[in-house]
Order: C-alpha cells, then structure tokens, then sequence
C-alpha cells in the first residue's frame, strides 16, 4: 500500500503564525505614522494594502502547495523563470527611482513590484537543478564552478547598481551555502573567501553611504541625532520594552522616533511592544520553522528536492538573522526586511514561495 502524502503542518503552522503576528505588528507600527509617509488620514492604509498581498501570496503559496513536484524541476520553467526575473531587474534600472534607488517596477500605478525579492526564489531553483546535475563534477573549475559563479554574480551585480547591498548579500550567502551542501573542496571554500573579503570590502568603502553605515556601526554614539539615529533608537525601543513589553499600540518609538517601524525595524518595535518574551518566541518560531525546514532537506528524496528545500530554508532563515541582528546593532543598518512579517508585498509573496514550495517538498520527504 502506497504512503500517504501529507504536509507537514508544523512547519505550516510556524509560517502562518509568523505572518499573523506581521499583521498585527505592522497595523500597530503603522497606524499613526500614516500621515507621514503617504499623506492619508487612514489608519488602515499599510494593513489594508499588506493584506491584498496576503491574499495574493497566500493564493501562489497554496497553488505551489498541489503542483506536481516535476513541474518544479522543469528545466524549461526554471530557466523561464530566470530570464523573467532577469529581464525585470533591469527593467528595474530604468524606472523612475524612489527614496533615491531604483528598486521598483510600478504596477497599474498603485502597486509596486521588487524584483530582486523574487531573484531570491529564482536563483534557489537554478541552482537546485544545476547542482543536482552537476553534484559528482562541483570542483571541476571551468565546466561547473565558473559557470555557476557567473550567474549568481549576474544576479548579484544587478542588485548591487540598484543599489541594494543587503539583498545582494543574502543572495551570495543563500548561494554559496547551497554550493557548500554539494560538496565543494576546502580549498575553493578558502580561495573564494580570500577573494570574497577584499571584494566585499571594496564594494562597502566605493559608497560614500555604506562607509557612513559601517562607521556608524562601529561607533554610532558618535553621532546619535545624525548617521547613528537609526542605530540608536532601535536600541531604544528595544531597551524600553523590557521583559514584558510595553503592550501592543503603546509602542512610543514608532511616533517619528524609528524610521521604518513598519518594515526593516518591525523587529525593534516588536521587541517595545512585545518585550524580550515577545522577541525570544517570535525567534524560537523562526528557528523552528528553519529547523522544519532542514528537516524537509533531510528527508529528501533525490538532490534538486534536497538542494531546493535547503535553499529556500537558508532564503528564509538568512534574511531573518540580519534582519534581527541589524535591530540589535550586531550587524551595520541595511535595508531587509523581516520575512513573513515586515511591509511589504514582494517581500512577503517570495517568502510564501519559500513556504509553498517547502510544503509541496516534505511531501516527497520521509
């Protein structure tokens, strides 16, 4: 008698948890601070628009849910994909810039689109199906290590004239912990750091802004009401919260204090709000929803569901530490939102990707 496919509902569980504490938190971050960024009296406005692209997401994360697991090693739809992804970050490059960068692709002139959020998702399935080819030949330089370099440095590099350093970064570090998993050598893993570290330093120190960032980091009392404002307010939130938080709504640094509370500082406002017992189990979730998802990678039945499943935990668990660790000043301040709970639809619909496609995986699995 054949198995019975089911999904694991705990990781199922865990995600929409996440997400139902984004909700709230992004409605309390936002509510008053309206006004100031988008010129409505509506308290709703940031909630209501969170929740279409809840539906929307919620909508593609079920249909990847129940597609059959062959269609995700299409190679014909992976590269599909790709280009589309690709040809969307360029396009991208030539839109009109918002706060200063050209990140967006504005959609029936309400809605705005991020493709180097979906480049997350797209790069993890190439990258599944071309190491579950190439796994027996991954120190071969020039016939698969080169290759492989050069796509994601592709998808890096146009990220990078957006600019949009951070997004870059979880690209490079969700990419080569899916190289490392394959089996590359210790030698490539140390020639690739000796040239990763004076690269990556070079490109932090060629913008005046990200100079300013990596300074203020290493002493941001420095200068509190100018370069180090966002360092230090989140600290304060933080601080204020104390054990048992301040109770949702009653958060004061939301009020024109923390810029951004509703999307790369959510976890600081969480943390007034909720206290340290409310952050600790918001990341206890997040480690639990990771480690279901190594679970999945475990349990994998063949490698492009292997390599898949590690990918998009490592897309998810990735982005979530730097996103806390920027809040907690462990980290310089850089533009990434918390998944499944920060604002934002294109941040939110490429982590439910992650969620369906993990879901449709831990079928196979066992």
């Amino acid at each position: 008698m054949s198995r019975k496919l089911t999904y694991d509902t705990y990781l199922f569980g865990a995600a929409m948890l996440i997400v139902v504490v984004g909700m709230v938190m992004i409605y309390s971050a936002s509510a008053i601070i309206t006004m100031q960024k988008v010129g409505s009296d509506n308290p709703y406005y940031f909630i209501t628009r969170q929740l279409v692209w809840l539906i929307a997401g919620s909508a593609v994360m079920v249909t990847l849910m129940h597609v059959d697991a062959a269609r995700l090693r299409d190679r014909r739809i992976i590269y599909g994909i790709v280009a589309a992804v690709l040809a969307a970050l360029v396009i991208a490059l030539f839109q009109t810039p918002i706060n200063g960068t050209h990140r967006w692709i504005v959609v029936l002139h309400r809605f705005q689109l991020q493709p180097s959020e979906f480049a997350k998702p797209a790069l993890v399935l190439f990258l599944a199906s071309y190491l579950a080819r190439k796994e027996e030949r991954i120190n071969e330089l020039t016939s698969t290590l080169l290759p492989l370099v050069f796509v994601v440095a592709i998808f890096a590099g146009l990220i990078l004239l957006e600019p949009d350093f951070g997004t870059a970064s979880t690209l490079v570090l969700v990419a080569a912990g899916m190289i490392f998993a394959a089996g590359v050598s210790w030698m490539r893993v140390v020639t690739f750091t000796l040239m990763i570290i004076p690269a990556g330093l070079l490109l932090v120190l060629s913008a005046a802004y990200r100079r300013d960032r990596l300074f203020t980091f290493l002493n941001p009392e420095a200068d509190p009401l100018g370069k180090g404002f966002q360092a230090m307010q989140s600290l304060i939130a933080l601080g204020t919260g104390g054990l048992r938080g301040l109770g949702i709504g009653n958060g004061r640094q939301k009020l024109f204090f923390l810029p951004e509370p509703h999307t790369d500082f959510i976890f600081s406002i969480i943390g007034e709000e909720l206290g340290f017992i409310g952050a600790f189990a918001l990341v206890a979730i997040f480690a639990f929803l990771v480690w279901r998802g190594f679970r999945v990678t475990r349990f994998s039945q063949n490698r492009f569901d292997f390599y898949a499943a590690l990918g998009f935990t490592l897309m998810i668990g990735i982005q979530a530490l730097l996103n806390v660790s920027v809040a907690l000043c462990l980290l310089p301040t850089k533009g990434l939102p918390l998944p499944l709970v920060s604002y934002g639809g294109s941040s939110l619909i490429t982590s439910l990707i992650a969620v369906g496609i993990l879901l449709n995986l831990s079928q196979q699995s066992g």
